[in-house]
């Protein structure tokens, strides 16, 4: 079940009835905000028992993606990924700056994995995690989207909830887990920092919806003389 959903449900009802306390008062037929109600729990129903939760998810990633802003943010997210990625030797097999572009809600519906995740970067790890130095890139390359916002836009940062999930469960088996992630955070930020004419390039491409080796044509170009990692 999606969760935002759910809180996005409860403020409609919450609006709903607050329109049937004041309607009264304006003359407001009760039947109006009675029918609304019953419309949005019976939709939010068959959302949650047929879907999971996808139609709501779709709707809220829909209206994210209209935001130039928004999309904006989410390209340097992803950019800081892709960027760290292919910077430390990893294969960037595909990404995605709004998982609902170039797909129709049928799609979606029928995509079991589809959590409303408005973006990402998918990697060739090639080898194990059991070297160290594998590891350490791997973690980087996890905390860049944070460190590319942090970077590149003002205010708190939106994304990367997932992002420390997923790098938590990494090396949750590491003596000092939190100094790995802390180290991890920094060094993204110093990979990126160094490199921002080349992250901002990229991330306008990525919002262009420009191929994998068209983007990573274009980083070895900027940082033709610097050796790949």
């Amino acid at each position: 079940m999606n969760v935002t959903t759910t809180d996005l449900l409860a403020i409609a009802i919450f609006t709903i009835t607050m329109m049937s306390l004041v309607g009264t008062m304006v003359g407001l037929s009760p039947v109006v905000p009675s029918a609304i109600a019953i419309v949005l729990l019976s939709a939010w129903g068959i959302d949650i028992g047929f879907w999971q939760g996808k139609f709501g998810a779709y709707t809220q990633a829909w209206l994210k993606a209209r935001s130039p802003k928004y999309r904006e943010r989410v390209s340097y997210h992803e950019a800081g990924h892709f960027l760290a990625a292919h910077v430390l030797g990893f294969k960037v097999v595909s990404y995605a700056i709004a998982g609902i572009v170039g797909r129709s809600l049928g799609e979606i519906l029928a995509d079991d994995t589809f959590a409303g995740i408005e973006g990402g970067v998918e990697i060739e790890l090639g080898d194990s995690l059991n070297s160290t130095n594998l590891l350490d890139r791997y973690c980087t390359v996890y905390m860049a989207g944070i460190a590319a916002e942090q970077l590149m836009c003002e205010g708190e940062t939106e994304g990367g909830i997932d992002d420390i999930q997923c790098l938590r469960q990494a090396i949750e088996n590491l003596p000092n887990p939190m100094t790995q992630e802390r180290w991890a955070l920094l060094n993204a930020r110093n990979l990126l920092s160094d490199r921002r004419v080349v992250l901002a390039s990229l991330a306008k491409q990525m919002l262009n919806g420009e191929t994998v080796e068209d983007c990573c044509h274009s980083i070895d170009q900027c940082l033709k003389p610097e050796a790949i990692v």
